[in-house]
Formats: structure tokens, C-alpha cells, sequence
């Protein structure tokens, strides 16, 4: 008779086993989208009080037969579109790339988007001598390009690299800022002996939406020019910009913010402005949005002023804008100014400053601030509330540990504010019928504001000749009393507020 070997004890012996059949589909489900096996884990742990291993759950999928789905990463066109973005739009490094395409349920790992971003033709080193010659040469005629925009004067190191990146270039950081260095020497040497150090502020601040600052840039003011901007404190992402008129300015300002809020679906805990003058409806409007999902939280909770100390943080990103785009455009209208050209109280010169050089100025502060968000902010002992990294990572993509105190929206509080204005066009700076008689004028005089020629080399008074044109046909006008009426933008009538907090609740 043949002896029956006994039973060997399973290394699992005295655990009763998990029956976890009735869970299949909803498992087979998570695992479909993506999640993770230790997140799956956690999530059977935390609806059913069931408890068991990663590897215990890999060895049951294999059982049902259950296998991961391999992506052919190689000819995934929306794959290859998302990494173009990353990369050129907004500047991302390869592991900053892998983070946020993980983030969005790409399987990708640096490797695998080495190879794809070779496959794609973005290559980042250049080994031989000859390509690292034609890419000097292509360097200096994009620089030339460029500088004769006017757009990237005063930009560092790393807001350099970054603008050209946003243009679809591949250049070496170091290689394009000593080529910039060489061609314009005294922009660089004005740019790093001008900067002011001040003392850190003692308030550290612990990640993105915590604290929104919305600030106004009074440069251009006396030129009926108006600039603000929201940037996240812990960041410095910019939320956005606003380059408008006197007229708009408060409910410029309020349509951003309210759009910027409906658009990440959260509101910062605080807002931090000077809200007396710049925004006066701003304060009632985060106020009111706080307290319909907190009936009991206080006006001062949620609405600081912006005092120096506490804005220091971002002021070095108004001064960059200032070198970058500002600076050029402010010491020209003065000089006009001082030779008679120009009074902002006279209609038909506001009328001409704003028609020439309007779509110019927020076609480079946009740019600008599109660099910003993208470039790269150093480590800096002597700031240690200052976040290293990119704003655009450090907002969207925190490190971890960093908590993000975004605080959800009543969404239709949030949308009857911003019916209350969809009325009034923000980015309006002249009346329709008097813009559209710039535009006739400006054609005839061959020159288009949206789409300007180059500007020549050290050129610090751009479009002079067609700005004085355009002057002279502006009074020629008024004195004739021809129509349309020449006129400026006026402030809407009746800008209504919001309902008072109470009937919020």
C-alpha cells in the first residue's frame, strides 16, 4: 500500500482566506482606471473593512485572468501632443514630465519619454562641434528677432531659456545667455546691479492656495495704462493679468478672479490686496463666497491688506515685468509727455497712445507672464520662504507634504456673480466706433497694432511716427466735428455688487 505524504503547512496557515469574489468588478474596475494596486488596497480597507496585501491582490487578478493593458506609447498621438506641451509651453523638465503625465494616467516612465522625446526630434544635448555651431548661429537669429520685438529686454538667464523654449527652440541655457550677453552687454550688466536685496519676511507660508495677492502696477497709470495682477503666494504661479483702462480696472479685476476660481473649482483661504482703492469689489465678493460655505467665518479670516512685508514675496516678479516690458514703454510716454505729444486729458492723444500701443503691451506682458510660470526659481538661503522650482509644478504638481488649502466654491453663488457682469467687456480699451476708426486710420497708414513690424536695434521710442500720424488725423477729426465721436471708455453705470452675505446662507 502506498504511503500518503502528509499535508505541508502552508506559510499562510491560520489565516482564514479572503473571499474577495464578490468584490471582482468593482476591483477589476479601479484597476481598469489605473489605480494602484496599494490605492485599491487601501480603498477595499476603507469601504469593506477588508485587509490584505499588494501581492495578494496582483496573485487574485492573475486568477481572474485580469492582465495589465501595455500602451503603445510609440504611436499615441494624444501622448506625444501632452509632452510637446510639457515641454515647450511650459518649460517642464523630463522627471517634472513624468510627474504630471502619471498624475494623468500615462504609464510613462523617464526612459520611456527619453525615447519619445527623441523620437519627436527634441534633443537636448548636442555632442558635435558642428551642430553646436549652427545652433550659435541659429541662436543669434532668433536673439535679433526677438530683441527687435522688444520683448525679452531685461530677461535673466532662466526667463531667457524658458521664452525661447515657449517658441518651439531647443537651445542650451547657458550657450544662448552668453550669446545674449555678447550681444547686449549693458542690458545685462543694468539688469544685475539694479536689483535691491531686502531682509526676508519671519511669515513662511505652506503651500498653493492659501494665500491669492492681487496688486496693481501704477507705472503706466498716468497714461491711462492699468496693470494687475493675481499670483498664488507660495508658488508665485500667476493666475493671470489684466492690462486694461482706468474705467474696467474693479471689474477687470473681479471677472479674472472669479474666473480663476471657476476654473480650478477652489478659492484660497485668503485674499490679500490693497482693497480700499484697487479692487473695491473684490473683498465682498471672496467675503461672500467664504461665507456660503462657512456661515460663521469672519470678513478678517479671509481679507487681508496688502501690506509691504507681507507682499514682499512677489515684488521681484513686478520688478522683472518692469525691466522686461514696462520700463521701455513708460520712459517713452514720459518723453512724449515732456515734449507736448501727449496729455491724458486730451481725448484725441489718449485715443491715438491707446489704438498704437495697446495690443503691443499685452502681447509682451502676456508673454512675460507665460515665462514666469514656466521658468525656474533657485533655492535662495537669505529667502527660505521663497519655493524652489517652477511656479507652474509648484502650484499644480506640489511636492509631497506640501498641502495644498484651496477650499471648495459654492458653484451657483460663484455663477450668479459672474452673470452679474458678463455685460461688460473687460478687455475693451476704446468704444467700438471710435476703435474701429483707429483701425481704418492705422490701415491706411500701413500699420497693424496687433501684428507690428520689427523694431530696429536700440530703438526706445517704437512706432513714434505712426503714434504722431495717427495724432494729427485724431484732432483733424475733432476739430471737424466729423463722426464718430472720438471718446474714451466710461466706467458701466449701476456696476452692481452681490447679494448681501445673509441671503447667502
Amino acid at each position: 500500500m502506498e504511503e500518503t505524504a502528509p499535508d505541508t503547512p502552508s506559510r499562510n496557515s491560520g489565516r482564514p482566506r479572503v473571499d474577495l469574489d464578490p468584490y471582482k468588478d468593482e476591483i477589476v474596475g479601479l484597476f481598469k482606471k489605473k489605480m494602484k494596486n496599494d490605492d485599491i488596497c487601501r480603498h477595499l480597507k476603507r469601504q469593506h473593512d477588508i485587509q490584505i496585501s499588494s501581492r495578494t491582490l496582483t496573485k487574485r487578478l492573475q486568477h481572474w485572468g485580469v492582465k495589465k493593458k501595455m500602451e503603445n506609447n510609440t504611436s499615441n498621438q494624444a501622448l506625444h501632443a501632452r509632452i510637446k506641451n510639457l515641454f515647450f509651453e511650459v518649460g517642464l523638465t523630463d522627471q517634472e514630465i513624468v510627474t504630471v503625465l502619471h498624475d494623468e494616467g500615462y504609464d510613462v516612465s523617464t526612459r520611456t519619454l527619453r525615447r519619445l522625446r527623441h523620437q519627436l526630434g527634441i534633443r537636448l544635448r548636442l555632442d558635435s562641434p558642428a551642430q553646436q555651431e549652427a545652433q550659435v548661429q541659429e541662436i543669434l537669429n532668433a536673439l535679433t528677432e526677438e530683441m527687435d520685438k522688444g520683448t525679452i529686454e531685461g530677461y535673466g538667464k532662466e526667463l531667457l531659456h524658458n521664452h525661447f523654449r515657449s517658441k518651439g527652440y531647443v537651445f542650451a541655457r547657458d550657450r544662448l545667455y552668453n550669446v545674449y550677453r555678447m550681444m547686449r552687454p549693458e542690458t545685462v550688466e543694468r539688469r544685475t546691479s539694479d536689483f535691491q536685496r531686502r531682509p526676508p519676511p519671519p511669515k513662511v507660508l505652506a503651500g498653493p492656495n492659501l494665500t491669492w495677492h492681487v496688486n496693481g502696477y501704477s507705472k503706466l497709470a498716468s497714461f491711462g495704462v492699468r496693470i494687475h495682477a493675481e499670483i498664488d503666494s507660495y508658488s508665485r504661479y500667476v493666475l493671470w493679468i489684466h492690462v486694461g483702462v482706468d474705467a474696467h480696472t474693479a471689474t477687470g479685476v473681479l471677472k479674472h478672479h472669479l474666473d480663476a476660481v471657476s476654473t480650478k473649482s477652489r478659492q484660497p483661504r485668503t485674499l490679500r490686496s490693497d482693497l480700499e482703492s484697487e479692487v473695491p469689489l473684490l473683498a465682498d465678493a471672496h467675503f461672500a463666497l467664504r461665507r456660503s460655505t462657512e456661515p460663521d467665518v469672519q470678513r478678517e479670516q479671509c481679507c487681508a491688506p496688502g501690506r509691504a512685508n507681507d507682499t514682499h514675496r512677489i515684488e521681484s516678479w513686478w520688478a522683472q515685468l518692469a525691466k522686461s516690458v514696462v520700463t521701455l514703454y513708460h520712459n517713452y510716454f514720459r518723453q512724449l509727455y515732456s515734449e507736448g505729444l501727449f496729455s491724458s486729458t486730451v481725448v484725441p492723444e489718449q485715443v491715438a497712445l491707446f489704438a498704437v500701443y495697446m495690443p503691443t503691451l499685452r502681447r509682451h506682458i502676456k508673454s512675460y507672464v507665460q515665462t514666469w510660470n514656466m521658468h525656474n526659481i533657485r533655492k535662495q538661503a537669505d529667502h527660505p520662504e521663497r519655493a524652489p522650482g517652477k511656479p507652474y509644478m509648484n502650484y499644480h504638481h506640489p511636492p509631497k507634504g506640501v498641502e495644498n488649502f484651496g477650499l471648495p466654491v459654492d458653484t451657483p453663488i460663484l455663477q450668479v456673480m459672474q452673470q452679474n457682469h458678463t455685460q461688460t467687456d473687460t478687455d475693451e480699451y476704446l468704444p467700438p466706433d471710435t476703435l474701429r476708426w483707429c483701425e481704418a486710420q492705422l490701415q491706411e497708414l500701413g500699420f497693424d497694432p496687433h501684428n507690428p513690424p520689427a523694431r530696429s536695434p536700440g530703438d526706445l521710442q517704437p512706432f513714434r511716427a505712426v503714434y504722431l500720424a495717427l495724432r494729427e488725423r485724431a484732432w483733424r477729426h475733432e476739430r471737424l466735428g466729423a463722426e464718430p465721436k472720438l471718446a474714451l471708455c466710461v466706467a458701466d453705470q449701476g456696476l452692481r455688487g452681490y447679494m448681501p452675505s445673509q441671503s447667502m446662507r
